[in-house]
């Protein structure tokens, strides 16, 4: 009897001791949260290795140059039609007509083409043989404080001087009729006074017979006025 007592005692002990080990020797089981803890851990620390990669792999951006807009200045805004200014076109007078220019008015009252101009003795003919006259007739107004000369032989600066136009840019120069009582030629005139006369100029055959515009402009240093005379 005491035989398997002493047995029974034995196989108690060793059951004991057989449980004991194998609790030691079991994993602690994880409860949910700690599990989730640990993954979503192990999640950022992944997520920050691969961002850490990623930031070493790229290349190292250059910051954007920026444009000197005071070196390269404003832009000019495009200039537009409405913006130019416009072209006035130049008044053409009329015989009858009068124009100011500087100090004179001027007013051409005739104007006819002759073969020649009788003067006191004997008359004035042309240089070459078949030209003609242009024979304008004028009346000056010196409008001005001081006398001044209309059409001087030599004139320089604001002094008045006078050709004939014709066609596409044909330009004939006043013929100095000395002698002549009624040339305009060197006339002094008075403050407040006029002079009336006549301003001849030699043109050929050719431009005599024709049909186109004749115009004669009176000019004083940038400034012209221009009368049509046939």
């Amino acid at each position: 009897m005491k035989r398997k007592m002493v047995i029974l005692a034995l196989g108690m002990a060793m059951c004991l001791l057989v449980t004991a080990c194998g609790t030691s020797g079991t994993p602690e089981k994880k409860t949910d949260n700690e599990a989730k803890t640990e993954q979503s851990s192990d999640k950022d620390s992944s997520d920050k290795d691969e961002k850490s990669e990623s930031e070493e792999s790229k290349p190292e951006e250059k910051p954007e140059e920026t444009k000197d807009t005071e070196s390269e200045g404003e832009t000019q805004p495009e200039e537009t039609e409405e913006s130019k200014p416009e072209e006035t076109e130049e008044q053409v007078y009329n015989i009858g007509d009068s124009a100011t220019l500087k100090d004179w008015s001027i007013s051409v009252t005739d104007a006819q083409i002759v073969d020649s101009i009788a003067a006191d003795y004997g008359s004035f003919n042309p240089n070459e043989e078949g030209n003609k006259f242009i024979q304008v007739f004028v009346t000056v107004n010196n409008n001005g404080k001081k006398a001044g000369n209309f059409l001087p032989s030599i004139g320089m600066g604001d002094d008045i001087n006078a050709k004939v136009l014709y066609s596409d840019g044909y330009e004939f120069t006043a013929t100095n009729l000395l002698g002549y009582s009624n040339d305009l030629h060197d006339s002094h005139v008075n403050p407040l006074s006029s002079q009336t006369g006549e301003i001849a100029f030699e043109i050929p055959e050719s431009v005599a017979s024709a049909e186109d515009e004749l115009v004669i402009q009176f000019s004083a240093g940038n400034d012209t006025v221009k009368f049509k005379i046939r």
